[in-house]
This record gives structure tokens, sequence and C-alpha cells, in this order.
């Protein structure tokens, strides 16, 4: 896309936000520009820094920042699923660990920004996470001949229709085709998410044991690599359909609780 070449920066109308240096925030629409471009963050990296604009200047420790990103209390790795989203963070802002201009951090406490920001238009409440963007690759068949069998590609288009109770505005989903053309060359995690423009990437392998089947999955945040969650199903496979049907099911809800502080939360209309 060809952008334009005049100098002029353009101002962004927030409703509810704030802006800091050449960013303006918009809670209400949880988007990121940097003068009139949109930054891409969205998830955590996104909660982190709504979380550090809302208390300016204080310090938000990591037990805050757990319990705002992880409520259900459950994370493979907190450390470096926080550390994670703080780079990502740094990275969409241009910012340094040892020489922040936005967000400072504070051994073994946790963080504060420190940048010079503008409220706007914002109450109290009115937060709210991006929605984070989900690729289901395929799930790999460890005994097949095939890469992915009928079973395995069964059960990630069942994953992806459980996941579509969570809503199209709570959740992007991307589905098997382009997720299975995006993994053909794609070396690193990273180079695969950005590939589907993913946050969040679903992997899975299927084995079999005669009458029995044992389905793995793990969620990744995309950019780093980092593993955030880990299951795995075995059941009795007497029907197809049925233990794709469950174990789908199974993993929508899993995936909605370890995901709950990346979701917009939806409120009632009085």
């Amino acid at each position: 896309m060809e952008r334009s070449r005049s100098t002029r920066t353009a101002v962004v109308a927030v409703r509810d936000g704030f802006r800091f240096g050449p960013f303006s925030l918009d809670v209400r629409a949880h988007e990121l520009r940097k003068n009139s471009l949109l930054v891409r963050l969205a998830g955590q990296p996104l909660e982190v820094l709504v979380m550090l604009l809302q208390r300016y200047s204080e310090v938000v420790t990591r037990d805050d920042l757990k319990r705002r990103l992880w409520p259900g209390g459950s994370t493979v790795d907190f450390d470096h699923g926080l550390n994670a989203a703080v780079r990502r963070l740094r990275s969409a802002l241009g910012d340094r660990a040892d020489e922040p201009r936005f967000v400072e951090t504070l051994a073994r406490r946790g963080y504060r920004f420190i940048g010079e920001a503008e409220s706007i238009g914002y109450r109290p409440g009115q937060e709210g996470a991006a929605r984070p963007r989900l690729a289901v690759l395929p799930f790999r068949d460890l005994d097949g001949p095939e890469p992915w069998t009928l079973f395995s590609e069964g059960l990630g288009e069942e994953t992806i229709a459980q996941l579509g109770r969570l809503g199209a505005d709570r959740l992007a989903v991307v589905g098997h085709h382009a997720a299975a053309t995006a993994c053909q060359g794609a070396q690193t995690t990273r180079e695969l998410g950005a590939r589907v423009h993913a946050d969040y990437l679903l992997e899975g392998s299927v084995r079999r044991n005669g009458g029995r089947i044992r389905i793995t999955a793990r969620l990744v945040e995309a950019s780093e690599g980092v593993q955030v969650w880990a299951e795995t199903y075995e059941r009795q496979l007497s029907d197809c359909l049925m233990v794709q049907t469950d174990v789908a099911s199974r993993l929508a809800d899993a995936l909605a609780r370890e995901l709950q502080g990346a979701l917009p939360v939806r409120r009632a209309i009085s």
C-alpha cells in the first residue's frame, strides 16, 4: 500500500483514551496509532499499555498484571508470558528497556509509565481488551501416512466452529486453509504468525493406539514462541464425530479461559 508523502501529521480523533508522544490510544476502539497509522498491537501487550496509562506514573506490580492478564489464575509460565508481552509493547512503541521513554522496569516489582500522557475523555470502567487473533493450525497425525488425516482435519474444523461460540466481535479466528498454506515454508512461530496476522497459534497432534486416541493441543504466543497453555485429551475411538465434538468443545472452553484477559468483555445494555 502506497503511503502519503505529506509530512503533515494527521490528528486521529480519540473519544476515550490517551495521547503520548506521537501515539494515541483509543480504549473504546482498542486501537493504538502512531500519528495517523494504525499500530499492530493487540491482546496482552495492549492490555499492559492500557493498565499502565490508567495508572499513569504509578507502579503497576507484576501481581497486578497477572490478575489482569490471567484472571483465571493459570498460566504455564507467567514470567515468560509477561516478559514477552512487555517486549512486544516496547517494540511497538520503539522503546528500550535500558533507555526507556515510556515504559520503565522496576526490577522484581513491576512497571511504570514515565512519558508525558494526556487523558482524553477517559472514564474508569470503559476499558476493554483488544480482540485477539487466533490461528488454528492443522492437527498433525503422528501415525498416519499423510500429514493430516480426515479425522485431524475434522477436529480442526470443529474446533473453529466451537470457537465461534465466543462471537466474532470477541475473537478473530484464522481458518484451516489460510493456516495450512502459511505453514508451508514458515521457519518460526513469529514468521507463521506474521503470515496470517495472528497473535496466538493453536497447534496440536493426534496419535492412535488400538481403540484409543490421544489428542494434544497447545497455545503459543506467536511473536515470541512462548507456550501459554497445553492439554492432552484421551478418548475411546468408538464414534469419531462424538470425539471431535467433545474435544473441540473442551478446547474452545479452555482457550476462552486462557485468553480471557485478551477478550473484550461483554456488557449488558441497560
